[in-house]
Order: structure tokens, then sequence, then C-alpha cells
């Protein structure tokens, strides 16, 4: 008798469980980490074999996730800024686990930016947040300029030179600890395609201004940005540095 209760009590979590899968994401997939595209209809398919190759693997040398793609099944979407006509697509990250699951925003692609028929997208999970696009990106991107601008340049955007696998820029100009500044990272100087605005948390043409407070005193700053996990990282200059 005790075994057919703790029998039935099991199906019954398990049945919750797999409702509350059903409800956060309207997928019944296993746990782990999947892109999600139009090529597999964003994750909404019975087809074991596509859920599977959407699978994030980890790569031991570049200590990230990896997942590559078809891009000929990417849905790529004319847009239309102030006259200027731009191909673009898109594609989320799906991380599904037992103790809840985080949902990426969706991160564009520029055709343009397309070498050959694959995208290669990479995962920091470690930096994946619910709702944002940090920790998440794509080579397609490392084919494309990126320039920064913010209160420091009077929000003109400035040419990123490429340095291997991101692209920095170095500011010369002093402040105080404490002091603020205010950037975003765009794909040109007329800030188009708009929907390729970084502002260190999504890519969005309506996204509030990114922050960053000075934890020293600084004669200057580097701006490092990371398309292949969508990630800022700011590196101060202090009195005394080497430059």
């Amino acid at each position: 008798m005790k075994k057919i209760v703790l029998l039935i009590l099991i199906i019954s979590l398990m049945l919750i469980f797999s409702g509350c899968m059903m409800k956060l994401l309207n997928l019944s997939i296993p746990e782990g980490i999947y892109v999600g595209y139009d090529g597999n209809n964003w994750l909404q398919t019975d087809n074991k074999n596509i859920v599977e190759n959407s699978k994030f693997i980890y790569d031991e040398n570049l200590k990230l996730y990896k997942v590559t793609i078809d891009a000929s099944k990417i849905n790529f979407n004319e847009v239309d800024n102030d006259g200027n006509k731009f191909y673009i697509g898109y594609y989320k990250v799906f991380y599904v686990k037992n103790d809840g699951n985080i949902v990426s925003d969706s991160i564009p692609v520029l055709k343009s930016g397309l070498l050959d028929n694959q995208i290669n997208i990479y995962l920091d999970v470690d930096k994946l947040s619910n709702g944002k696009g940090v920790g998440v990106g794509d080579d397609t991107k490392l084919n494309m300029n990126w320039y920064v601008a913010g209160s420091f340049n009077n929000w003109t955007p400035e040419q990123m030179n490429k340095v291997s696998n991101h692209f920095e820029i170095e500011i010369n100009k002093e402040y105080k600890k404490g002091e603020n500044i205010e950037y975003k990272i765009p794909a040109s100087t007329t800030w188009k395609p708009w929907q390729m605005i970084f502002n260190g948390e999504v890519y969005s043409d309506s996204s509030q201004n990114q922050i960053y407070t000075f934890k020293n005193d600084v004669t200057g700053f580097i701006i490092k940005f990371f398309p292949l996990i969508s990630y800022v990282e700011i590196e101060e200059l202090k009195v005394g540095d080497s430059q």
C-alpha cells in the first residue's frame, strides 16, 4: 500500500513539474540549452532530431557553449530605417532546467554580416540573464564594424578597433571616482540599423543608455565589446598605467 501511495505521489509531482515547464516556455523538451529560431519553429516542434541539433555543446577550447545553425533557415525580413533598407533575422536562447528556465532576449542577425551559410552562436552561461541579450552572440558580428557613442564624446559614434575576437577603443578623458558615463554601441555612424544598437544588455532602438560608474580616479578608459557573447567591459586607466 505504501509503495502505491509513493508511486502516486511521484507521478503527481512529475505531472506538476511537466505542467510548469509547459506554462513557462510552452515546451516539453529535456533539460539543456537550446537556440530557438525560424528553422526549428522556435523549438515548438515534436521533432526530436531538430531539437537535439539545436542544443548548445560546451567548447573546452573557447570555454563557451556553441551551436551551429543553417543561415538559410532564418527569415531575414526587410526593415526600413528612414529609407535605408536592411535584412534582419533573429534567434534567442532557451535554458531549460528543473529549477527555473531562462530565455534570452532576441538577438538580431544582419544578413550582410554573413560570410557563408552557417552561423556559429556562442553562449557564456554565467552571463546569461532572463530577458536580456547579454551572454549570447554569434560570429556574424565579427564581420561588421562597431562604434561607440556616449556622454564622453557628445554621442558621436567613433569606430572601435577589432582585436582578435572583440572590439575596443581607448578614450583619453579624466574622471573622478564615483562619476558616471553613459553609452551605447551602434553598428554605424548613423546608428542604423536601429535594431542592432547594443546598450550593454539588449539590442534595441529604444533601450535606455548604459551607465558606468568609475571605481577610481582615471586618466582614461578602454571600452571593450565582445560580440560573440554580447558583453561590454570597461578597463579603467589610472595614473601610472602604461598606455
